[in-house]
C-alpha cells in the first residue's frame, strides 16, 4: 500500500525540479499518479520490480518503469534494478509486438473500407478520421482551433480556413505534438472539396476550437483519447488506422508518402516501419 503523502511530496517535488516538455511532463505525472496509488516512490527497488512485474503488457511495464525512473532519479534514489529491468524488456517488446502485428492483420479492415466508410461519416466525424486516415495524425494533432487567416504567432495547434475565397484551402499549422522538440513545427495543405464542405456545414467562427468541450474550451488530451476510442471509424482509434494506412502504401510501394507520413506524424521513420507495420509480425 502506498504512503499517500509521502508520495504527494515526491510527486510535486517532481513537477517543480525535473527538466522535461510540458506534454512529456503530462504524461510522466498521469502514469506516476496512478502508479502513486499502488506503491510508494521511495521503496526498494525489488518491490518495485516485483510490483511491475505483474503488468502483462511489456511496453506498459516499461513505460511506467521508465516514468519511475525519471522520477527517483531526480529524488536521487537508486535505478539500477528497475533500468536493468526495462533493459530486459526489450526482447519482450519485440516480441509482443511482433504477435499483435500479426493478429492485427488478420482482423483490420482494408485501406479501401476505411475510405469508404470514411464517405459515410460527415461533420467533425468525417474531419477527424480524414485526418487520421489520409494523413495518420495523433489525436492531438487534429485539437485545433479555426482560424480565418494565419496568425503571427502561432501558439496551440490550427487549421486557416476562409469559406470566402475564390480558391479555398485548409492548412494545420501543428505546433504542440509529442515529438514537437524533435520535428519542430509542421504545417499540411489540405485542397479537397469534400472536406472544405464538411468544415464550413459546421458554421465555426473564428478562434472557436474545432473539438472544443460543451463549455466551448479546449479539449484535454484525455478527452481527445475518449473522442478518438468512440467515434474513430470501427472504434479502431489513430493508432490502428495508421496501421491500416502504412499497409495500404506499403502494398502500393509508395515509400515516399510512408516518409511523408512519419514527417506529419513526427514518427521516426524506423518506428514507423516496427511498430505501424503489419508485417511487422511475419
Amino acid at each position: 500500500m502506498s504512503d499517500t503523502n509521502s508520495n504527494d511530496a515526491h510527486l510535486q517535488s517532481f513537477i517543480e525540479g525535473a527538466k522535461a516538455g510540458e506534454s512529456t511532463m503530462r504524461d510522466y505525472v498521469t502514469k506516476l499518479t496512478k502508479l502513486g496509488k499502488e506503491i510508494k516512490f521511495d521503496a526498494t527497488e525489488s518491490s518495485l520490480v516485483e510490483h511491475l512485474s505483474t503488468v502483462e503488457n511489456p511496453n506498459t511495464r516499461s513505460n511506467k518503469a521508465f516514468a519511475l525512473i525519471r522520477m527517483r532519479r531526480h529524488l536521487k534514489l537508486p535505478t539500477f534494478e528497475l533500468e536493468t529491468m526495462r533493459e530486459d524488456l526489450k526482447k519482450d517488446i519485440m516480441t509482443h509486438r511482433k504477435k499483435k502485428a500479426t493478429e492485427d492483420l488478420g482482423k483490420l479492415v482494408s485501406y479501401e473500407e476505411l475510405l469508404t466508410k470514411l464517405e459515410g461519416l460527415s461533420g467533425k466525424d468525417y474531419i477527424m478520421n480524414y485526418m487520421w486516415v489520409k494523413h495518420g495524425l495523433r489525436n492531438k494533432d487534429i485539437n485545433v482551433a479555426v482560424k480565418r487567416k494565419k496568425p503571427k504567432d502561432i501558439t496551440e495547434n490550427v487549421i486557416v480556413f476562409n469559406p470566402n475565397l475564390k480558391s479555398p484551402k485548409a492548412t494545420y499549422y501543428i505546433t504542440d505534438y509529442k515529438t514537437a522538440n524533435t520535428y519542430g513545427d509542421k504545417s499540411i495543405v489540405i485542397k479537397d472539396q469534400r472536406f472544405f464542405d464538411e468544415l464550413s456545414k459546421l458554421g465555426l467562427k473564428n478562434d472557436q476550437y474545432l473539438f472544443a468541450k460543451q463549455d466551448g474550451t479546449k479539449a484535454t488530451v484525455n478527452y481527445m483519447n475518449v473522442l478518438a476510442s468512440r467515434r474513430s471509424i470501427n472504434q479502431y482509434g489513430e493508432g490502428r488506422i495508421a496501421k491500416i494506412l502504412i499497409k495500404h502504401l506499403l502494398d502500393a510501394k509508395q515509400y515516399d508518402t510512408i516518409e511523408q507520413i512519419s514527417k506529419q506524424r513526427g514518427t521516426a521513420l524506423s518506428t514507423i516501419y516496427s511498430s505501424y507495420n503489419l508485417y511487422a509480425g511475419n
